[in-house]
């Protein structure tokens, strides 16, 4: 996530895409191209809106945008944040309550807050993340966000990631399917509520290897593994992944700490 090396970046932001959402590689490139230069032309505008939700999703990429955005002149009174309600996304507003939004000026301590919180989420050490979630920010919804980010790097106590044991709680529920370990996902957690692709990741994931928790194929079904790391028996040994610029190994050297509520760094 270096942003000394754009297009470095954008190449490897585009493998990513590609593999994740099965599209070409080089119309991922292409677009993503055509999405950064379009940055560059905001100053042909008069005003701005910026629609961003209260979910980490979008408030990852609000910080994202932001950090794009900090040193470019010619801004300054065109851009304006919509307010969301931290509840509901847009979608789900009535034509009356959407036509009374009010747009608020995005001001610079607020830009500034977005690329601060940027080079944190980039950076593979999450401390400095962690510290920020906890102080006053002047993005009404960036805090709770950037903690829920963190509380999908392993925990203390069995090794899961928060996503991965509402997942599992759901399955273990009677949840079978795509489509109800998605709605069984989206009621506990509101925060983060996964895409189709992110839940299929993750059960690719979890049901690969010997230490598998979810048994492989289209039906979702614990494993004996599965049902031992859920109630506390043992402890999970996530496979190699990156939690935004954090990496995640099977014994985690970073992990969500419930009972400190934090990043707690494990002793070697």
């Amino acid at each position: 996530m270096n942003d000394d090396a754009p297009m470095a970046y954008l190449g490897l932001r585009a493998r990513v895409i590609a593999l994740h959402a099965g599209v070409d590689l080089q119309e991922a490139r292409l677009r993503l191209g055509r999405e950064y230069m379009a940055l560059n032309t905001l100053d042909r505008f008069d005003r701005v809106l910026l629609w961003f939700e209260h979910d980490l999703w979008d408030q990852a990429v609000l910080i994202r945008v932001l950090s794009l955005l900090a040193d470019r002149r010619g801004l300054e009174g065109r851009l304006f944040l919509m307010p969301a309600d931290g509840k509901r996304p847009f979608m789900a507003l009535s034509d009356a309550e959407l036509a009374v939004l009010e747009p608020q000026p995005l001001t610079a301590l607020q830009i500034e807050a977005g690329a601060e919180a940027w080079a944190a989420f980039a950076d593979p050490d999450p401390e400095a993340l962690d510290r920020l979630w906890r102080r006053a920010s002047p993005l009404p919804h960036l805090a709770p966000a950037l903690r829920r980010h963190l509380q999908d790097l392993p925990w203390r106590a069995d090794r899961l990631a928060r996503t991965e044991r509402q997942v599992l709680s759901a399955v273990a529920d009677g949840a079978t399917t795509l489509a109800a370990v998605m709605q069984a996902q989206h009621a506990m957690d509101p925060t983060f509520p996964q895409t189709d692709l992110m839940l299929l990741e993750l059960h690719r994931r979890l049901s690969a290897g010997p230490l598998r928790l979810l048994r492989p194929g289209e039906g979702w079904a614990l494993t004996d593994r599965g049902q031992a790391v859920l109630a506390g028996e043992e402890k999970h040994r996530p496979p190699p992944r990156f939690q935004g610029a954090v990496a995640v190994r099977p014994d985690p050297p970073w992990q969500w700490d419930p009972r400190a509520t934090g990043v707690h760094r494990a002793l070697p």
